[in-house]
C-alpha cells in the first residue's frame, strides 16, 4: 500500500467484528459536517426571565462523497452500535491556553489533536501538550485566542449508508448520517 493511501483511510467504521475503513479510491471527494443534537428546551419563570435546560447532549454527522469504487461498507452490521473514527477535526477555540477537549476522540496517527494561536487575526499552529483531555497550546504574549482541533471518535447508531452509481461517469456516491449513542 503507498503513503497517499495510508494516510487516505479518512473514516472508519467498526462493528465489532469487521472494521472499513474509508479508502482514497472510495472517497475522491467526501465533506463531513457536525450538529450538536441535545435534550433541551427554553421556560420562563412567573416574571417572564427566558431560562435554558438541557438534559444530555450528543453529535450528529453527515458524510457524503463520491470515488471511483463503490463504499464497501455493506458487509458491516448495522442492527447495533458502531464505532465510527471521524475524519472531520472539530475545534474548541478559547481565549485561554489550556483546554479541555472531549475524550471520545481518535489517538491513532495523523489524527492526534493539534494546537494553533490565533495572532493579529492569522491562525498560526503551534505546539501542544496532552494530559488526559487537557491540552495546554503554548502560550504566546501575541496570541489573542488558542484552539484545538481533534477527530472525534464516536459509538454511534445508524443505518445503512445509501449508494449509487453513476454508469456515464462511472462514479459511486454514498452517504450515511449517525448519531452518537
Amino acid at each position: 500500500m503507498s503513503s497517499i493511501q495510508d494516510h487516505a483511510k479518512w473514516i472508519e467504521l467498526d462493528d465489532g467484528v469487521s472494521s472499513v475503513p474509508l479508502s482514497f479510491y472510495e472517497a475522491l471527494n467526501y465533506s463531513q459536517s457536525y450538529e450538536n443534537i441535545g435534550g433541551h428546551s427554553s421556560i420562563r419563570t412567573l416574571n417572564g426571565t427566558g431560562l435554558k435546560q438541557r438534559n444530555w447532549a450528543k453529535i450528529r454527522t453527515t458524510v457524503s462523497g463520491n470515488g471511483g469504487v463503490p463504499l464497501g461498507m455493506s458487509g458491516l452490521d448495522f442492527s447495533d452500535t458502531l464505532i465510527l473514527k471521524c475524519g472531520a477535526p472539530r475545534h474548541i477555540k478559547a481565549a485561554s491556553n489550556v483546554i479541555v477537549i472531549p475524550a471520545a476522540r481518535r489517538t491513532d496517527a495523523p489524527y492526534i489533536p493539534f494546537g494553533y494561536k490565533v495572532v493579529d487575526g492569522y491562525t498560526l499552529a503551534t505546539t501542544l501538550v496532552l494530559a488526559g483531555n487537557t491540552a495546554t497550546v503554548t502560550a504566546d504574549a501575541q496570541a489573542t485566542a488558542y484552539g484545538v482541533a481533534y477527530f472525534p471518535e464516536i459509538e454511534v447508531l445508524m443505518n445503512n449508508p445509501s449508494e449509487g452509481f453513476d454508469v456515464t461517469g462511472n462514479d459511486s456516491s454514498w452517504s450515511f448520517t449517525a448519531e452518537q449513542r
